[in-house]
């Protein structure tokens, strides 16, 4: 029976594609080229973004926080599943950005500018088109716009309509699982998932995350059932172990089973092997 195959769509995937600068900076020119970003710079965010009551999750970290070469900002995320209130989930990660990037001792004043985007893998608007982008405009004079200096790009994988540039056009190949388009960021980006697929490591990562949340719908862990939550935890933890997965993939596949940041999975995972060992340090 064939292995199953983890596309771009898939958490840690995406996760570990956006890790490596020269990807982040390769599809940040896809998608906005006429900024001529020079440079990028991955930042490890510390803090979760949690979801509003709207959603039935707990909360979930940044899938990419990228600084490019000046100063500008941007929020990468993976939105495979259509769930209602995307406008509010968008919202609030705007906010959350203006927070995690103004220096302390700054104002509003010194806010950077920042986009928010979102590659979807359904159609978030309805209208076909493969790209849309958000401003704040006054309502009865569209030439009139608010200079707040914050962007939000809905990019459609499902789309055939607007013009997209070609770098773009096969991230959303890749997207769609068509391994046939020669250019030359698809078919590295094919090459870096297929390479992940295959590596032993990475496969039991990607299967026992698939394992832990099937559990935590079953048991209903979302609905905050905090000691079942621990014990699915530290047993992912020491299934893990048991395989040989050093400690810092294991941290990695608890942040991602527990939608939390590595920060705080390091911290959850110190204190469940802590409290698994008698409370010995």
């Amino acid at each position: 029976m064939a292995q199953e195959y983890f596309d771009f769509t898939n958490d840690l995937i995406f996760r570990w594609v956006m890790e490596h600068e020269e990807n982040c900076l390769a599809i940040l020119r896809a998608i906005l080229p006429k900024l001529k970003i020079t440079a990028v710079k991955r930042r490890e965010n510390e803090h979760p973004v949690n979801y509003l009551a709207f959603d039935d999750e707990r909360g979930v970290r940044f899938d990419a926080i990228i600084e490019d070469d000046q100063e500008r900002f941007y929020d990468v995320e993976m939105q495979v599943a259509n769930q209602p209130g995307l406008g509010k989930r968008v919202r609030y990660y705007q906010a959350q950005i203006d927070q995690e990037t103004l220096k302390k001792g700054e104002d509003y004043d010194d806010l950077r500018e920042s986009y928010v985007i979102f590659f979807c893998a359904f159609d978030p608007c309805g209208q076909d088109r493969r790209l849309y982008q958000f401003h704040y405009y006054e309502d009865t004079d569209r030439q009139l716009r608010l200079p707040n200096n914050s962007h939000v790009i809905l990019i459609n994988a499902l789309g055939t309509q607007g013009q997209i540039t070609p770098e773009l056009a096969a991230v959303l190949d890749v997207m769609n699982r068509r391994r046939d388009n020669a250019n030359p960021l698809a078919v590295r980006l094919v090459k870096e998932i297929d390479d992940y697929n295959r590596d032993k490591k990475r496969r039991r990562a990607l299967m026992n995350l698939k394992m832990r949340l099937k559990d935590e719908r079953r048991l209903g862990l979302s609905e905050g059932r905090a000691e079942g939550r621990d014990e699915m935890a530290l047993g992912l933890i020491h299934a893990l172990q048991a395989q040989g997965m050093p400690q810092k993939q294991i941290v990695e596949a608890l942040a991602l089973a527990q939608k939390i940041s590595l920060a705080e999975a390091q911290h959850y995972y110190d204190q469940l092997t802590q409290a698994a060992n008698g409370g010995e340090h």
